[in-house]
């Protein structure tokens, strides 16, 4: 019985490999990763991880994350998964959101993070017993994971995803990629996004042999792809612009660059097809368990900044204020119906409420449909930003900014960059009109937010163009600043 037989219940579409994971310094056999899954099962339970428990996890990409997620789903308990690039109080506040009973950290990082009175345990698991454990099927309608995304409302949204939306992602993403036997993933974003989650998903589900970099800094990443020579890589943006600008030529067997997680710049496209990346495009977000439409290289040049052609049985409307659904060519908000649309957001109704509707999810994302039924999407869920694969909520930096005491108001949005897709601007009204550096107001965000959260350019001006309600015209800043 193979590996996904004995999880998931159902057959792979041919025989599985037996590698089932490469590092630089060692391979783990498919019936090895289970073995190393049972141990970690019986020392989880050991230390009172219960069946619908919610756990926090967060580490770089490693075999050791990807034993402790099955684990986890052995035992009936759900991943919550943790941006490692966090900050310690923000990473308490997704730990609350989700009500995490534990938090998992691998021992790479530092021991100095403080949680309050969650208990805090790091893995690997100085753990040699499976006494008694054996692999039980997995209940494929329960919650496989929770994976946090920015919100409009300036409070990070959990992500409710269940096992079947993640099956039915990867089985519908089959269709494009074709998987054979012998194919290979490297692992080339986190795990602790959708992208890098994903990229498990498809090589557990066909049988594939992942392959795990040292770290996802590019020029490992470059070193990793000779190496190894994968089937398959999934970058943003960030990520193939540094490949191409570094001179680095894919590998022999690589036939599928996917590329995703915002803005695309199609010059960059044009430039990686020269160099001879073969380069699709995607839309998708954490809500519908990775992309669900799909622009080939072949067509790229027929459908120039396009975001592809939705595979079925996926289904795109666009749609007025009145949920109506419009004719092609004519702009609306872009929702999804599909097998693969979460659940919701974890103890968040009113949000659940709002963008799950009707079994359609509204991604607040604006753009149409031409008459061959290919998606062009025209904004962003409004004004996040989305930074090299990163999601950024302007709100939450907006309300740091106005706590420096010579900023009086503050509006923040993305501004189109090449390399990063867009990069966080802030436009700002101080005292007496005065000149903040741009070192000095990242020295003061230090300990706030993030590094990837602080503005890369700020503008100063008298005051900032509102609405007679008092709205900031966030439109009317990106035409000032030539967004």
């Amino acid at each position: 019985m193979t590996f996904t037989q004995q999880f998931f219940g159902i057959d792979n579409i041919f025989q599985p490999n037996e590698i089932a994971i490469k590092t630089s310094f060692s391979s783990l056999k498919y019936d090895e990763l289970i073995n190393h899954i049972l141990t970690s099962v019986f020392y989880l339970k050991q230390i009172g991880v219960k069946q619908n428990d919610y756990i926090g996890i967060t580490g770089d990409n490693s075999y050791q994350f990807i034993v402790t997620i099955f684990a986890l789903w052995q035992i009936g308990a759900i991943p919550v998964l943790i941006n490692i690039r966090l900050l310690s109080y923000e990473i308490d506040e997704l730990l609350e959101i989700a009500n995490c009973k534990m938090f998992l950290i691998s021992k790479n990082l530092s021991n100095s993070f403080y949680f309050g009175e969650i208990p805090k345990i790091f893995y690997p698991f100085e753990a040699k017993e499976n006494i008694g454990q054996t692999i039980l099927p997995i209940n494929l309608n329960k919650n496989a994971v929770i994976i946090f995304t920015s919100g409009s409302t300036g409070k990070p949204k959990g992500v409710e995803i269940t096992f079947k939306n993640l099956i039915n992602s990867a089985q519908t993403g089959n269709q494009y990629f074709v998987h054979k036997q012998n194919d290979s993933w490297i692992a080339s974003l986190p795990f602790y996004h959708i992208g890098g989650f994903s990229i498990i998903m498809r090589s557990v589900l066909f049988g594939l042999t992942l392959i795990i970099p040292d770290n996802l800094d590019v020029k490992n990443l470059a070193q990793s792809l000779k190496s190894f020579d994968p089937s398959h890589a999934s970058f943003v943006s960030t990520q193939l612009k540094r490949l191409i600008e570094l001179d680095v030529k894919p590998n022999n067997s690589l036939r599928n660059v996917l590329v995703g997680g915002g803005f695309i710049d199609q010059n960059l496209v044009e430039n990686a097809i020269k160099s001879g990346w073969k380069v699709s495009l995607s839309f998708g977000a954490t809500e519908t368990s990775s992309f669900v439409s799909i622009l080939s290289q072949e067509h790229f040049r027929f459908k120039r900044g396009s975001s592809g052609k939705v595979l079925y049985p996926n289904n795109i409307l666009i749609l007025d204020d009145n949920k109506n659904i419009l004719p092609p060519g004519i702009v609306g908000e872009i929702a999804i119906k599909s097998n693969s649309v979460a659940k919701g957001y974890i103890n968040n109704i009113e949000e659940t409420k709002k963008k799950f509707l009707n079994g359609l999810y509204y991604t607040g994302d604006f753009g149409f449909l031409d008459k061959d039924e290919y998606l062009y999407v025209q904004a962003r869920r409004n004004d996040l930003i989305i930074s090299g694969g990163e999601n950024v909520n302007p709100l939450e930096i907006e309300n740091e900014l106005i706590k420096h005491p010579l900023i009086l108001e503050a509006s923040v949005f993305g501004l189109m960059d090449s390399e990063w897709g867009q990069i966080i601007a802030a436009v700002i009204v101080s005292e007496n009109n005065t000149i903040i550096p741009l070192e000095n107001i990242k020295l003061f965000l230090n300990n706030k937010l993030s590094s990837f959260k602080h503005p890369k350019r700020i503008f100063f001006v008298p005051e900032l163009p509102k609405t007679e309600l008092g709205k900031v015209r966030k439109e009317k800043l990106r035409d000032m600043f030539n967004y």
